[in-house]
């Protein structure tokens, strides 16, 4: 085992069974048990536990029940439980769909072992959860068995990017049931009749027995680490009644879409339109250009209806109410801005997408997807739009929404994939001109501009912050006194984020003897790779194509001239995937240095680290030479 985890567990059991009753049919019953042997500090955080369950209705609802949990500590030679109480659970109802169940067992401390149990009932027979199979922390023993009725045939899916597969093993047996019910006979005397009948069946019994699965090491630009740690997925391929129907469901993607596209809640709201009509004539009636069209209606959406922070590919009230609310899901409004486009002659069209915290749907899976968009199709090229977020604009998504590909769905059904990558660099530009005063202060002005994603980034994290907020970020984060911030375009999308102050700043410089020593990119300098493992195992997730560039134009003091000063220099990654370099122009008193890192995918494969890994490295080594500048 991992002689550096903070915790072990010990021993993980999951397992899935089917109950059976004449009013509901078929539920499914999941019994979880864990024990933990917490080694240190960090380690205490595995004794906190979450379970979500949906929570719409009675008649539609998990039941969690049946926790039990004990808390096993060495006092005096001895061990000694200790059991978890009612103080110790929380209930908390996060949404109208969602409520989650968190314990923490007692007195836990460093050496403890924690051991708890419970039950989930689940009305959704259909719908198996994916069984997690590795962990953050290493697994001692790991035991999984699902026992799943004749009646319902599951294709199973093992997490193909993991490096982990588990070994399965099957078998099968014969459930006997005994249903109960009641009824009246017929008539106005008729008397209630009791009924019972022995229902038999077959199960398909899966299981996995792994003694000594290893941690999932974390490694820094992983979007989602879930989407490479061992699991089993189930993709529900038909179901059968006791009168042997049988209903087939999804088998490709094509087969989802069309499951998705027929839906209520989907296909039928594109077709919606007698609530928006007037509203959007009114609006366009001065426009002729397509494109002014587009920009015109996405931006009446985003004013008019808000998003109230729910995910899915479904309208969840109906585009004609969220519209006369003001407010609604992703689906709602991204189906009705697709409605609206269509009306005034655009091609415009939905696409499904999965969010990066629901992993990289590879298999056809009506789960695949849970988030929707809207794809405009002008010129040989899909424009991507998102009405759901403020800090959004046509081809600028939110970065959860950046995951490979979507799949875009036209106005007959047809569907084909598309790229949601971004297909340019978005950019950082800095400007730096300073003077170094003889009693060792550099004093000047900055000047930085932010395109696409780069801007969007500032956007959402600096939303609302006023400027004398920034200014004390800047003063704290950066060493400086800043004076005379001005920013432009933060509310102007599509236009980049230009930021322009003044400064002093006193570090970045050392004196010895005669000699002054002088950090070439003063404050923007980088001291650390971040990039400094030895091997990668998953790719790098960058979101989106970056350029950053500094330029800093140095004015040395009277009394001074330039001893030495760092070489220019440019290394290239393998197949363009990216690349940096260090120029360096001397004037008389003045030097410019001039530095740019170009990362040109948004994913760098794990088999290309080494070359990323060498191209920070470089560019650390570079930050760390120094300009010399020697008393005359």
């Amino acid at each position: 085992m991992d002689s550096a985890a903070n915790a072990t567990i010990l021993y993980s059991s999951e397992k899935i069974n089917y109950g059976y009753n004449t009013d509901e049919g078929f539920y499914v019953i999941k019994d979880i048990r864990k024990r933990i042997k917490i080694y240190n500090k960090e380690g205490l955080e595995w004794a906190n536990h979450e379970v979500r369950l949906y929570d719409k209705s009675r008649t539609l609802e998990e039941e969690f029940s049946d926790l039990k949990g004990v808390t096993y500590n060495l006092v005096n030679g001895e061990v000694k439980g200790q059991k978890l109480k009612k103080d110790g659970v929380f209930d908390e109802k996060e949404n109208e769909y969602w409520k989650k169940i968190s314990f923490t067992l007692p007195n836990v401390k460093e050496g403890s072992v924690v051991e708890f149990k419970y039950q989930i009932k689940s009305p959704f027979a259909t719908k198996l959860d994916d069984v997690q199979l590795q962990e953050l922390i290493p697994i001692k023993k790991n035991v999984f068995e699902a026992r799943i009725p004749e009646n319902y045939t599951f294709r199973l899916y093992p997490n193909i990017k993991s490096n982990l597969v588990p070994n399965f093993e099957y078998d099968g047996g014969t459930k006997e049931v005994l249903v109960k019910w009641r009824d009246k006979t017929p008539g106005l005397g008729g008397k209630i009749e009791r009924h019972e009948q022995l229902l038999k069946y077959k199960e398909k019994i899966i299981r996995i027995n792994e003694d000594n699965v290893p941690a999932l090491k974390r490694e820094a630009y992983v979007a989602n680490l879930n989407n490479y740690i061992s699991k089993l997925s189930f993709e529900l391929v038909s179901t059968k009644s006791f009168g042997s129907d049988i209903t087939n469901y999804a088998t490709d993607w094509g087969a989802v879409v069309d499951v998705i596209y027929k839906s209520e809640n989907f296909g039928k709201q594109l077709a919606k339109k007698n609530y928006f009509e007037n509203d959007i004539d009114v609006l366009i009636e001065s426009l002729t250009s397509k494109n002014d069209k587009v920009y015109v209606i996405y931006n009446y959406v985003k004013s008019r209806v808000k998003w109230n922070d729910f995910v899915g590919v479904y309208s969840l009230k109906g585009v004609k109410k969220a519209y006369k609310d003001g407010v609604g899901n992703v689906a709602d409004i991204n189906l009705m801005l697709t409605a609206m486009l269509r009306y005034v002659g655009v091609d415009a069209n939905p696409i499904l997408v999965s969010t990066k915290s629901n992993g990289v749907p590879l298999y056809p899976s009506r789960q695949g997807f849970n988030y929707v968009v809207c794809g405009v199709e002008i010129n040989n090229e899909v424009l991507l739009l998102d009405a759901s977020d403020k800090n959004a604009t046509v081809n600028i998504m939110p970065e959860k929404a950046l995951n490979w590909q979507g799949r875009i769905i036209r106005e007959h059904g047809s569907s084909t994939w598309v790229n949601l990558f971004p297909k340019k660099n978005s950019s950082s530009t800095t400007m730096i001109s300073a003077s170094l005063s003889n009693d060792l202060i550099f004093t000047g002005k900055v000047r930085n501009q932010k395109t696409d994603y780069v801007a969007y980034d500032y956007r959402v994290k600096y939303s609302g912050v006023s400027t004398d907020d920034l200014v004390k970020r800047k003063m704290k984060s950066e060493g400086l006194e800043v004076s005379n911030l001005e920013i432009a375009n933060v509310n102007e999308l599509s236009k980049p984020i230009s930021e322009t102050y003044d400064f002093t700043y006193e570090d970045g410089i050392e004196e010895i003897g005669q000699e002054i020593y002088i950090n070439p990119l003063l404050f923007l300098t980088e001291n650390e790779n971040i990039f400094n493992q030895e091997k990668r195992s998953f790719p790098i997730d960058f979101d989106y194509p970056r350029t950053n560039k500094s330029i800093v134009n140095l004015k040395i003091p009277e009394g001074y001239k330039i001893k030495s000063y760092p070489k220019s220099e440019k290394i290239v990654m393998t197949e363009n995937l990216g690349e940096y370099s260090c120029l360096v122009k001397v004037n008389g008193k003045s030097i410019q240095v001039s530095q740019l890192l170009k990362i040109n995918s948004p994913i760098i494969p794990a088999n290309y680290y080494e070359g990323l890994s060498d191209t920070y490295k470089k560019l650390v080594e570079k930050n760390a030479e120094k300009i010399v500048l020697e008393k005359i």
